[in-house]
C-alpha cells in the first residue's frame, strides 16, 4: 500500500493482492485504484470484457473476486482441494426468503453441473436465461434450488460481460485463454504460498478463514502448512506463525494516506485487525450502519501510515463525486494535504470533480 504500480498493472495488483474482493465492482475499481498510479475506470473495464486479461469469479471464500485470467485455473482447482466432504451431495437449504428447499443427491447435483456447462457452450447467459435452459434439463428438486440459488455450483462459471446492470455468466474453460487443467492439491499449496507471502506472517487457521470453505478444518489447515516445506517460523506479538522462506525482512513504514473501499484485501487479507483498527476507529465501525452487522470488512477506511483512522463515504452526484471523511482523530497539515490529493486521484479515475468534505 505504500508504493502504487504502474498504470498499466491491474492485472499485476491482482495477482499480488491474491485477488481484489468483487462482490460490489465499484468498490473492486477503487481498490485498483488505490494501488495502481494513473489508471482509469476504463481500464479496469478493458481488462475484464475486452482484452480478457483480468477474471471476475468465485474464489477466495466463494465470493467474487477479481484475478488474473491466467491464474484462474489455479483458483478453481485450489478451491477443489478444499472440499472435503463426503461426497454425498447438497443438504436442505433455508433461502432468504424462507423458503426450505430439499436436499439433493450427488447425481442431481453433478447433474445441474452438467447442464450448466452444456447450456453455457459457446455463449454467455443471463442469470434468468441460465435457469430457464439448465432447468429444463434437470430433475424438480434441482430446478427449484437452481431458482433459489447459484451458491452450489459457482465453480462451473465466471462471469462474462454486464448486460447493462445484468450480470451475464460464461464457462470458465471457454472465457478464459489457454484454459489447463491443475492438480488440485499443488494449486492448494501453492495458493497456501501466495497468501503467505502477501499477508503472512500468519498461522494455519488465519488462511483457513480467509480461504474459506465449511468442509476444511484447522487441522486440515495445519496438514497443509506441515506440507509445504520452505516456511519459516517468525514470533509475532507472542504467538508463533509462518511467513514463507526469506520474507523475513519487511520495508520500513513510509507515510501514505489511502481512502479504501469496501471489502478491500487491505483489510480482508488480515485475519487478526486489532493493530490495523485501534479503538478509536473500531467505535466508529460499530456505530455505522454496515459496520454492525459486517465489522470492518464492509466500511470504507481512512487509511494513514497503515492504521485506519477514520471512515469515509462517497456518493455520485452528477458529475462530481461527493467525499465525506470523518477521521477518528485531528489531522494535520500534511495529512490533509495528503488526503485532497487522494481525493483528486479518485475523482480522476471516476471521470469525475472530486468534492471533499472533512468532518
Amino acid at each position: 500500500m505504500t508504493e502504487r504500480a504502474a498504470a498499466e498493472s491491474v492485472v499485476e495488483i491482482a495477482h499480488n493482492t491474491c485477488g481484489i474482493h468483487a462482490q460490489v465492482q465499484a468498490a473492486a475499481e477503487l481498490s485498483l485504484n488505490a494501488r495502481g498510479d494513473g489508471i482509469v475506470q476504463q481500464d479496469v473495464r478493458d481488462a475484464l470484457w475486452r482484452d480478457r486479461t483480468l477474471v471476475k469469479a468465485w474464489t477466495v471464500r466463494g465470493t467474487l473476486h477479481l484475478h488474473p485470467a491466467a491464474e484462474l485455473p489455479l483458483w478453481y482447482a485450489a478451491r477443489s482441494a478444499m472440499d472435503t466432504g463426503d461426497g454425498e451431495g447438497l443438504p436442505p437449504w433455508r433461502d432468504p426468503a424462507g423458503a426450505l428447499h430439499p436436499g439433493l443427491s450427488r447425481d442431481e447435483v453433478d447433474a445441474v453441473s452438467a447442464a450448466v456447462r452444456e447450456a453455457l457452450d459457446g455463449r454467455c447467459l443471463l442469470r434468468e436465461e441460465l435457469v430457464k435452459e439448465v432447468a429444463g434439463r434437470t430433475r424438480p428438486a434441482a430446478r427449484e434450488r437452481l431458482r433459489s440459488g447459484f451458491a452450489f455450483f459457482l465453480s462451473d462459471v465466471c462471469q462474462g460481460p454486464p448486460q447493462g446492470n445484468k450480470v451475464t455468466f460464461a464457462r470458465p474453460d471457454q472465457w478464459v485463454g489457454g484454459w489447463h487443467e491443475l492438480d488440485p492439491e499443488e494449486a492448494l499449496r501453492e495458493v497456501c504460498r501466495r497468501y503467505l507471502h502477501t499477508y503472512g506472517p500468519a498461522r494455519p487457521n488465519e488462511f483457513r478463514e480467509w480461504f474459506g470453505s465449511a468442509t476444511f478444518k484447522t487441522a486440515d489447515a495445519r496438514t497443509l502448512f506441515e506440507s509445504l516445506g520452505g516456511l519459516e517460523e517468525v514470533e509475532v506479538d507472542g504467538h508463533h506463525a509462518h511467513v514463507v522462506a526469506g520474507d523475513t525482512h519487511f520495508p520500513e513504514p513510509v507515510a501514505s494516506v489511502r481512502l479504501l473501499p469496501e471489502y478491500d484485501a487491505y483489510i480482508m487479507g488480515f485475519r487478526e485487525r486489532d493493530h490495523l483498527v485501534p479503538d478509536e476507529t473500531r467505535a466508529q465501525v460499530a456505530a455505522h450502519g454496515r459496520g454492525k452487522y459486517e465489522g470492518p470488512a464492509g466500511v470504507r477506511f481512512l487509511l494513514i501510515d497503515g492504521i485506519a483512522t477514520g471512515l469515509w463515504e462517497r456518493k455520485k452526484k452528477a458529475k462530481q463525486v461527493e467525499l465525506r471523511v470523518t477521521p477518528a482523530r485531528s489531522l494535520d497539515k500534511g495529512e490533509r494535504t495528503a488526503l485532497a490529493g487522494e481525493a483528486e486521484r479518485i475523482g480522476a479515475f471516476l471521470g469525475l470533480e472530486a468534492v471533499l468534505t472533512v468532518e
